[in-house]
């Protein structure tokens, strides 16, 4: 029989509390909340003054709206016992730290940016609670015919499987702890029944589950004493196929019989044994020479099923546990972020990178207590690309601290070097790049890295939007702003004003007040001077009743003709569209977009000229239009 290795139990209620945080104002614009008894009456009023008015709460009175000064100054006027307000945003308090992740040097401020993202990593155990406020559970397997769990079979009944679980993944969502790898793809294979207790086929079946979902590190928190021929070969099959084995070495350290149990005694799985808070040797961990890495497993705090957390007398879905149990998800949570950080490695190479990257703690070199010693995770690693990095708006410049052959990629596009130096395109932020080098020995390996650019800042735009590369050529160029709230609102629609003054940046216009031939454009607008040079080129035009609509929004087939005119471009394809036809005025220009590579349309076949266009969107099709990079 098979079994989890339970031992101790303690538990922890956890207070959290929320912090607000108040968002800075626009200049020219501010998002805005109106308290109004006279609501009905405030509406028609910024109805008949073109005021836009983004909600209209009426179970409260409160309007919500972005103004820009004079707006609100005019609602002030109108209705001077309102109360009108900033909008606010609130954020929640922080996750408490693992405190053994200390010891093994894989806190949150060493780790960051690495959290095993997109790491697939299965616990083989009791089954991992799918409704735990804490954990995600992706999907999962029950290995058992008539042992599973009611409702979602891989569910867990026992506690032990949600407690290895938590180690590795528990959310970083302000609730509860925060795992070591929190954004793994977690899985759950039960394959210990509500008892804690399994069977080879039970493992075996799990194991192929494993395999055939392509899990890159597989928990093994189970142990026994006998050797297990069909288990050997199955766990020799799943390392074969490049899945890190990561097994506990057993809790029979009091026993006369000490060896390392199985299947962490088997060579293809490492083997963990356990140490105190205080680093000595938890009394009941095994001993042998089997033991490849030791961990923290003494009175380790994780997440447990609510339903069993009966053991402290606080029902609160947290409890203490120890055990090699505990010991082992530290090594698979260090490896997920390992992993994560260099795609490129073997089993086999990541395996070999945690053992020589040790904290020794017994007698010089390998021992059978500690194996090579105490799981770490090493930041600077030794041989690894280095760059200088010089920041200007919307991208960086990285020269390498030290002459290679070295590729560097983002969002799976390589970046061709000028002189030796990168350019980097990207917003204010973490920004993820791909490092191909050659390592000491002249073999290639990848590291994922990330940069910080510091400009431009926009509260709503991260660097893993896809437009964000765009965004940066673009703010780099000074063709396009966001907001004086720090947003950029990439999906909202973009107004004629605004897309007039994106093309008339590009073509370096003039941006100072204009006198305008239409009649609801002031020369007081923002974009002015751009509509009347974008006239005078021949570019844009208004309309037949003299106006040129300047908060209408830009449908595709009018970017198309606007783009196409900007970059000048050429037709040397037509592609056809299925609601796309040579009678439309914008015929011409959608073939020049698609024949340049600024686009494709979309894969039903359609371009959907009469969608609106998203600031996003205009802002992509305007970098492609300048830059090949971008297409």
């Amino acid at each position: 029989m098979w079994k989890s290795g339970l031992l101790v139990v303690a538990s922890l209620l956890l207070i959290f509390s929320l912090q607000n945080v108040a968002l800075a104002n626009e200049d020219n614009e501010e998002a805005y909340l109106i308290v109004e008894e006279n609501q009905d009456l405030l509406v028609s009023f910024m109805k008949e003054n073109n005021i836009p008015i983004d909600k209209v709460y009426s179970s409260f009175s409160i309007i919500s709206a972005n103004l820009t000064k004079t707006e609100m100054d005019l609602v002030k006027s109108k209705f001077p016992t309102s109360k009108i307000q900033s909008n606010r945003t609130y954020e929640q308090s922080k996750d408490t730290e693992l405190q053994s992740v200390k010891s093994v040097r894989a806190m949150g401020e060493i780790t960051t940016p690495y959290a095993g993202t997109g790491v697939k990593v299965a616990v083989l155990d009791s089954g991992v609670d799918t409704e735990h406020r804490d954990i995600k559970v992706r999907g999962g397997y029950c290995s058992f015919t008539n042992e599973c769990a009611p409702g979602i079979p891989y569910d867990d009944d026992n506690g032990h499987g949600t407690h290895v679980a938590g180690i590795i993944a528990a959310l970083n969502n302000s609730t509860g702890i925060v795992g070591i790898a929190p954004n793994v793809d977690l899985y759950s294979i039960k394959a210990l029944n509500m008892f804690g207790v399994g069977t080879t086929n039970s493992l075996i079946d799990g194991i192929e589950w494993a395999i055939k979902k392509k899990i890159d590190i597989l928990n093994l928190s189970i142990t026994t004493d006998q050797n297990d021929n069909a288990l050997k070969m199955a766990l020799n099959a799943a390392y074969q196929k490049g899945i890190l084995l990561v097994g506990s070495a057993g809790n029979n350290g009091e026993l006369a019989n000490k060896s390392v149990m199985y299947p962490a005694k088997y060579d293809t799985v490492i083997a963990v044994s356990a140490v105190n808070p205080n680093l000595t040797k938890l009394k009941e961990s095994a001993m042998g020479p089997e033991v490849e890495i030791a961990a923290p497993g003494g009175q380790i705090f994780s997440t447990y099923p609510i339903e069993w957390d009966f053991f402290d007398g606080k029902v609160d879905g947290y409890t203490h546990l120890s055990g090699t149990s505990m010991a082992t998800p530290h090594v698979t949570g260090v490896l997920a972020l390992y992993k994560e950080r260099f795609p490129s490695k073997t089993n086999a190479e990541l395996r070999n990178l945690i053992n020589e990257n040790t904290r020794d703690l017994g007698p010089p070199g390998r021992d059978p207590i500690f194996g090579h010693g105490l799981i770490q995770y090493v930041k600077n690693l030794p041989n690894l690309v280095t760059f200088q990095i010089k920041n200007s708006t919307g991208k960086v410049f990285l020269t390498p601290t030290k002459p290679g052959d070295i590729k560097i990629q983002t969002n799976g596009k390589q970046i061709n070097p000028t002189n030796g130096q990168w350019e980097v395109y990207g917003v204010a932020g973490a920004k993820e790049i791909v490092v191909t080098a050659l390592d000491a020995n002249g073999k290639a390996f990848t590291e994922k890295q990330f940069i910080q650019l510091k400009r431009p800042q926009f509260k709503d735009v991260n660097n893993r939007q896809s437009f964000s590369e765009a965004l940066g050529f673009m703010s780099n160029k000074n063709q396009i702003k966001g907001f004086n709230d720090d947003t950029f609102r990439p999906y909202s629609d973009i107004t004629r004003a605004e897309a007039a003054a994106l093309i008339g940046r590009a073509l370096n216009f003039s941006a100072a007040p204009t006198k305008t031939i239409f009649k609801d454009v002031p020369t007081s607008s923002f974009a002015s001077g751009y509509i009347q040079a974008a006239v005078d080129a021949k570019i844009i035009s208004g309309f037949s009743d003299g106006t040129f609509r300047p908060g209408a929004y830009v449908t595709r087939a009018e970017m198309a003709i606007l783009i196409s005119k900007t970059f000048k471009l050429e037709a040397t394809q037509t592609k056809s569209f299925t609601d796309v036809n040579a009678g439309m005025a914008a015929f011409d220009a959608i073939s020049k977009l698609t024949a340049s590579g600024v686009t494709i349309g979309y894969s039903d076949g359609t371009f959907r000229p009469y969608d609106r266009m998203t600031r996003a969107d205009f802002t992509v099709f305007s970098a492609r239009a300048q830059n090949d990079f971008f297409k």
